[in-house]
């Protein structure tokens, strides 16, 4: 009995060394995303933050030393956030490509009118446009720098002329330039647009500039006229409703992302605005910012 109980007690630190060796205490992960290591005078702390086939694993395990020996604790979550000091939270993003987004602008800008008769005086900061892109579906097909985008919009648009020079349609529905009636005091005429818009775009990002480049279609739904002025002490206005704008023009546009957070576009349309058969002939350029 004795001999059993030398030779029980003598085999334990075998034991123990065999089953400390068997794979349940060996943890593999092939090709983690990234893996951190933070080490002090009592603790390590070791995070692994996705791998292969699953880019949102997450594995932590901690050992704290304790009299030469060591205590271990480890989790592991398929979602893991975790802060260090100030950096706050990070979350854990998937790096597999093809990844889509959807975005959503505001664009406010001015409009030029190149082609425009002189007479008209048409001042670009007196003529504006709001453009609410509603949604733009974008594909990262490679990486992180590149993005094909095709999105959806509603767009405003005015081209305002002062002076002593108004827009004018006439019986047969075409589009020119008149006077005032004498002794009137003028405000100013306007042709509005409204229009469904379409851009298709390719966008390249870097850390410290991102661009866009591409077509914007225009499905010009609705357009009018008006015009203001005063004579003897009154308000008088004359519109119409229908400008006779062409039911769709497409403009090339562009973007530029600065990291001043200030981001420019331009537009520009080498299509006449007006009908042809419908009097005036003009192309159309707005620029501005965007949210």
């Amino acid at each position: 009995m004795k001999i059993a109980m030398l030779f029980l007690a003598a085999s334990l630190p075998f034991m123990a060394q065999a089953r400390n060796n068997t794979p349940q205490d060996t943890l593999v992960v092939n090709k983690p995303t990234k893996v951190t290591v933070i080490t002090s005078d009592s603790l390590q702390t070791i995070y692994i933050q996705g791998k292969e086939g699953n880019p949102k694993y997450a594995y932590c395990n901690s050992i704290q030393l304790v009299d030469s020996n060591y205590v271990s604790t480890s989790t592991i979550d398929n979602d893991f956030n975790f802060s260090i000091g100030p950096f706050g939270r990070k979350q854990t993003k998937s790096q597999k490509y093809p990844t889509t987004e959807t975005t959503m602008n505001f664009f406010a800008g001015f409009n030029a009118a190149p082609g425009m008769p002189q007479a008209a005086d048409l001042h670009p900061f007196s003529s504006w446009e709001l453009w609410w892109l509603i949604a733009d579906c974008g594909i990262y097909p490679w990486n992180s720098h590149h993005k094909f985008s095709i999105g959806f919009g509603l767009d405003w648009r005015n081209y305002r002329i002062k002076g002593d020079t108004r827009f004018i349609k006439s019986d047969n529905g075409t589009i020119g330039l008149g006077t005032y009636p004498e002794g009137a005091s003028p405000q100013f005429s306007r042709i509005k647009v409204f229009s469904l818009t379409v851009p298709v775009r390719y966008h390249f990002f870097s850390k410290y500039l991102a661009f866009s480049l591409g077509p914007v279609v225009n499905f010009n739904t609705h357009s009018s006229l008006k015009t203001r002025w005063k004579a003897d002490g009154q308000k008088i206005k004359d519109t119409s409703s229908n400008a006779h704008v062409k039911p769709v023009t497409i403009d090339f546009m562009a973007t530029i992302d600065l990291p001043s957070f200030v981001n420019f576009y331009f537009k520009y349309s080498p299509c006449d605005l007006i009908k042809n058969g419908y009097g005036l002939h003009f192309k159309t350029l707005s620029f501005g910012v965007y949210l």
